[in-house]
Order: structure tokens, then C-alpha cells, then sequence
């Protein structure tokens, strides 16, 4: 059985190869051939960009739960087809995202400041960690020290100054714990477990004091050669157990 095509008039055979379906009609498929109503279409969406967007728009709106869930079930049957669309938008489109993601981020300044904050106090290990190896990268020196290795270190002096045994949280809140390079960074010292001892930071503080000079010269200038020599001692046992 064949079809006339109403727009350029071409006889064609009446099945789903060349007319799309049209459950409105007799013989259930357009009056017009695929080519014809794929260009039609073409023409109409050209024509018309902003009522389609606006009612793509509003379709998404009132429907959001639903495409969020098709979405969900698209990712879960195949996520290596998903993230490699992800991968290919991103590429095809870093210049678009970044502008995104800058003015998002300028948008919402003060959140972020918050959020940032906020995660500092809840995980103030961490953050010194993460501060202390990004030191290290901007000199090109080791940077391996993780959350673990430093608390370690803190457990191991018992929650006290390495080096004076004052507690590194005193009960009015004037000093605190810092991860010092006992070999400094402008000496070569890198952010490693083999290299980061917990000091006292404040008023008088061990890790104030000692600033970037060489370890053993600051202990004999701040307590004299017998007490720097226990001192030193002691932090090179505690470095010694790393090792072990």
C-alpha cells in the first residue's frame, strides 16, 4: 500500500520507515513523508526559540520529581555512559562552566566563607595537614604528611608542646597546637611524619620562637646545651618510631 506525501507529493510506502505515526488518523500515520515533517519541524524551531524554551521551561518545573527520578534510573542502569557524557559536556564546555562556577561562587561568597569556616572548626586535624602540604608544594619539597601521621603526633607528646610539654589547648584558649617543620621549609625541610613535631603557638610560644631557625641552635640558645640535648633526644626517639 503506498502514500502520497502532502507536502512534496511523493508516493511512498504507508508504514513507520518513511511516515511517522499519527494515532489521530485512519491509517495511523502522518500526511506527511519524514523528511517533509523533519523539515517543518526544523523550520518551526528556528522560528520560534523562545516560546519552545519557555515551555520546555515550564514543563520542567511541573515536572521536576519525575525527570529527576528518570535521571536517577539513567545513571544507576549505566553510570559509565553518564559520566562519560559528563566528561564529554565538561570538555566541550570548560570555558562555559568555569564563567559558571566563577560567578556562582562570587555570588555566594559569604556562604562559602561560612561553609569554610565552619569545616575548619569541625576538623581543625585536617586543615593543618592540607595547609602544611601546600607549603611544602610551593617549594617544591616533599608534601606526604596526612590527617592520621599528625594526629599521631599530637597523641604521642600526650596533647603537649614536643618541646616544652606545655598542652597545645590550654583551658583559656592562649595557645594552640601547630604542626612545625622541625627542619624548616627555607632549610629544606619538607611536610613528611619524619618532619612535623606539635609546638605550642602563641604568646611566648615554642613554635613562635623557633620561627625558621635550625632546630639545634634554637634549643641551646632557649635552654642551654644539657636541657636541648634531652629535648632533642626526645624528638628524635619520637621520629625514630616512625620509622619503625
Amino acid at each position: 500500500m503506498m502514500k502520497r506525501c502532502r507536502k512534496c507529493g511523493e508516493e511512498k510506502p504507508a508504514t513507520a520507515e518513511f511516515f511517522y505515526k499519527d494515532t489521530r488518523r485512519k491509517d495511523g500515520l502522518k500526511s506527511c513523508c519524514k523528511p517533509c515533517t523533519n523539515e517543518q519541524s526544523r523550520v518551526y524551531r528556528a522560528a520560534n526559540v523562545d516560546v519552545i524554551k519557555e515551555k520546555a521551561r515550564a514543563y520542567n518545573a511541573a515536572n521536576v520529581d519525575v525527570i529527576n527520578e528518570k535521571a536517577r534510573a539513567a545513571r544507576a542502569a549505566d553510570p559509565e555512559k553518564h559520566r562519560e557524557k559528563r566528561r564529554a559536556y565538561h570538555a566541550a564546555n570548560i570555558d562555559v562552566i568555569s564563567e559558571q562556577n566563577r560567578a556562582w561562587r562570587v555570588a555566594n561568597a559569604e556562604a562559602l566563607s561560612e561553609r569554610k569556616r565552619a569545616y575548619q572548626v569541625a576538623n581543625p586535624e585536617i586543615c593543618k595537614a592540607s595547609a602544611q602540604r601546600y607549603e611544602a608544594r610551593k617549594r617544591e619539597l616533599p608534601a606526604t604528611l596526612t590527617a592520621q601521621e599528625w594526629q599521631y603526633a599530637v597523641d604521642y607528646f600526650h596533647g603537649c608542646c614536643a618541646v616544652c610539654g606545655r598542652p597545645l589547648k590550654d583551658l583559656f584558649a592562649t595557645h594552640t597546637a601547630a604542626a612545625d617543620h622541625w627542619l624548616p621549609l627555607s632549610k629544606g625541610g619538607g611536610t613528611t611524619a619524619g618532619n612535623i613535631v606539635p609546638l605550642c603557638h602563641g604568646k611566648d610560644g615554642c613554635n613562635n620562637r623557633k620561627n625558621n631557625v635550625l632546630p639545634e641552635a634554637w634549643l641551646v640558645r632557649q635552654f642551654g646545651k644539657r636541657e636541648a640535648k634531652k629535648i632533642l633526644a626526645r624528638i628524635q626517639t619520637y621520629f625514630a618510631s616512625i620509622e619503625e
